[in-house]
């Protein structure tokens, strides 16, 4: 009797370890399941309905943009691209000016440069009157206010930019001092100047141009100027060892941001330019770039064969193929979950976070933050 009953508390025993085991395991497969991703980042085609090569790109919320392009082209969406409203243009056979540039400082103030320098501007959002000429060679139009703008007018006989400024809104335009440098050349001291093609302004009072410092017959050693002072007063200097100027500038903060050169080349800083860092593995060569808040830096390449992302800003690049229909002419991020990216034949995709079911047409798998 006693050998029964020892027995029987042993079964219980061993049951209960079993049962106890078994407890304590399916907290660990309701935390497997918990893991599964409920998101995913993609690209998704929202194309404009006619045949317009389409140029550049400004947005002033997450789904609220405007795109310039051909045939003095300007398309509005307040829906992320879902539908498009040509504000102005938007027929393939006009015979208006091209446009080249755009950009807007809120929802109401915007600016648009032709390719033949005619500035356009409106301050509702939706209506455009011409404002004048800027000069020839003017590039990167940047306003830090409804009034305050800037755009860099260069001189390639002299090679050096003169900084042009308003105070009105665009309607006039007074230029600055042409851009110059000292720079180390081969271990030389030598006094440069500097053509810019970019300008940025993170708040109304600092702000960045990046261009190129010529040193010999189509050789220019990369250019970057600050101001924080609202461009009343700018700093030049170059980025050492680099044989090719800075395409376009990218500052998230008074601090960080990130070039890219001619070459291909990406640099990164966190000290507003004081030192910078080549990035590991960028896009290929003459790759457009956007950054959304600093949390992420996209880089499509030219060929929209391949777009790069970087989530610690701009320090090293994890490149995937693309395979866009056509070349891409600009990219935009309003923020780290939203981006625009255009091009020829009226091309628009944007990127979003999804629910990790969603499925749609030409869309192409992205990276997430």
């Amino acid at each position: 009797m006693r050998k029964l009953i020892a027995l029987t508390a042993l079964c219980l025993l061993v049951t209960g370890l079993a049962a106890g085991q078994a407890t304590k395991a399916a907290p660990a497969k309701a935390a497997t399941k918990a893991a599964e991703p409920k998101f995913k980042a993609i690209w998704e085609p929202v194309p404009f309905t006619k045949d317009i090569q389409l140029n550049a790109i400004s947005c002033a919320g997450p789904e609220t943009c405007w795109v310039a392009g051909d045939k003095s082209t300007i398309l509005f969406t307040s829906d992320g691209g879902t539908t498009w409203q040509a504000q102005l243009g938007g027929d393939p056979e006009g015979t208006e000016e091209d446009l080249a540039e755009i950009f807007f400082l809120d929802g109401k103030h915007g600016w648009v440069k032709t390719e033949r320098s005619k500035l356009m501007a409106t301050s509702d959002g939706s209506t455009w009157a011409e404002l004048g000429k800027l000069p020839a060679t003017a590039k990167g139009l940047w306003f830090s206010s409804p009034q305050t703008g800037f755009i860099s007018d260069n001189h390639d006989s002299t090679s050096r930019s003169l900084l042009n400024r308003t105070d009105d809104g665009g309607r006039t335009w007074v230029r600055g001092n042409p851009c110059g440098l000292d720079a180390m050349v081969d271990g030389l001291p030598r006094k440069l100047g500097c053509l810019m093609s970019g300008t940025q302004f993170v708040t109304p009072q600092t702000g960045f141009m990046g261009g190129g410092a010529p040193i010999a017959m189509g050789t220019s050693m990369a250019a970057f100027s600050k101001t924080t002072d609202g461009g009343a007063s700018w700093t030049s200097a170059v980025i050492p060892a680099t044989k090719h100027k800075i395409d376009s500038i990218h500052f998230w903060s008074e601090k960080d941001g990130l070039v890219l050169l001619a070459s291909g080349q990406t640099f990164w800083t966190a000290d507003a330019g004081t030192t910078w860092t080549g990035s590991l593995n960028p896009p290929a060569w003459r790759s457009h770039y956007a950054s959304g808040e600093g949390k992420m830096i996209v880089g499509v390449n030219r060929t929209g064969q391949q777009i790069g992302y970087s989530f610690n800003g701009g320090r090293n690049f994890t490149s995937r193929p693309a395979k866009l229909p056509t070349e891409a002419n600009a990219i935009t991020f309003p923020d780290a979950q939203h981006g625009y990216l255009v091009g020829r034949h009226g091309m628009v995709y944007r990127y979003r976070i999804v629910p990790i079911d969603y499925t749609s047409q030409g869309m192409i798998g992205a990276m997430a933050p």
